[in-house]
């Protein structure tokens, strides 16, 4: 009797829960296998019509093609930058290149045109200086002339002093223009033909340049001599210095100097043999 009661409440149990609980189960496990069959259909219509084996096999190969494509594109975009890096860098220092040969053609244009300058300058200095030469020379010509014409006692003798410009010789040259030789002229004459170019030379130098006279008068005539003592020697220079022994400025030449009012100092330099010294005394011919 026991034993059938356990039956019984083993077949209860399973009725009432075992079995509900099982159909339960059952229809879910349907259901999921019914979803898995319509998946399954839905995966072969799409197979269906999906591609053919070999058609993948192409697209395969195309996007492997592809991305060695790529890889080769990406190394040669990197080395193109890696030129491009470099070519930059080069235009750089192309560039600071050219700013320093542009700044070289700039000096040089500048040196050429100093230089082009300097060489015009040169050559018109060197124009000037001829001119000036000419000029001077020709006013020194002047000078010398007019000087001896004005110390020598016969002013016809010659008419013109020419200066040779290269050689700086002094030409003489006659009323008629005829070259006169040099040899014509007298001891005297020479003297006073150095003494006016001397004194030429002192007035074209424009300054006051003391002169100092050593034995003005040897070799000279009265009428020479008479011409330095009143025309030269006042004039001479805004000094002058005169070293005459008492036979060429006699005491006549002196009191004529006086009486110009041209002597500042008088010196009598005296020897004496037997102290073999000079003695410097005030006064001369006094």
């Amino acid at each position: 009797m026991d034993a059938e009661s356990g039956h019984l409440h083993q077949l209860e149990q399973m009725l009432g829960h075992i079995l509900p609980r099982q159909q339960r189960q059952a229809k879910q496990h349907l259901k999921a296998a019914q979803q898995r069959q319509a998946d399954l259909e839905a995966l072969d219509r799409y197979l269906a019509s999906c591609a053919t084996e070999e058609i993948y096999d192409k697209l395969s190969q195309h996007v492997k093609a592809a991305q060695a494509k790529v890889a080769q594109l990406t190394t040669a975009h990197s080395q193109a930058e890696q030129r491009l890096s470099q070519i930059n860098q080069a235009t750089e220092r192309t560039k600071k290149d050219l700013q320093t040969y542009s700044q070289l053609a700039i000096d040089l244009k500048n040196t050429n045109h100093l230089l082009k300058s300097a060489a015009r300058v040169k050559q018109t200095l060197a124009l000037f200086k001829q001119k000036l030469k000419l000029h001077k020379l020709n006013h020194l010509e002047d000078l010398v002339t007019k000087h001896f014409l004005y110390l020598l006692r016969k002013p016809d003798f010659v008419h013109r002093v020419q200066i040779d410009t290269e050689t700086f010789k002094l030409a003489l040259y006659d009323q008629s223009g005829e070259l006169l030789p040099k040899h014509r002229l007298s001891a005297g004459e020479k003297q006073i033909l150095a003494i006016a170019l001397l004194w030429g030379l002192a007035n074209a130098s424009g300054r006051q340049i003391p002169v100092a006279i050593d034995t003005p008068l040897g070799r000279l005539d009265s009428e020479h001599r008479n011409h330095l003592v009143e025309r030269y020697f006042p004039q001479a220079s805004h000094q002058v210095i005169l070293l005459s022994t008492d036979t060429e400025i006699r005491a006549e030449e002196v009191e004529r100097l006086r009486e110009a009012g041209v002597v500042a100092r008088e010196y009598l330099l005296d020897y004496d043999p037997m102290s073999r010294s000079t003695a410097v005394k005030d006064g001369y011919f006094w």
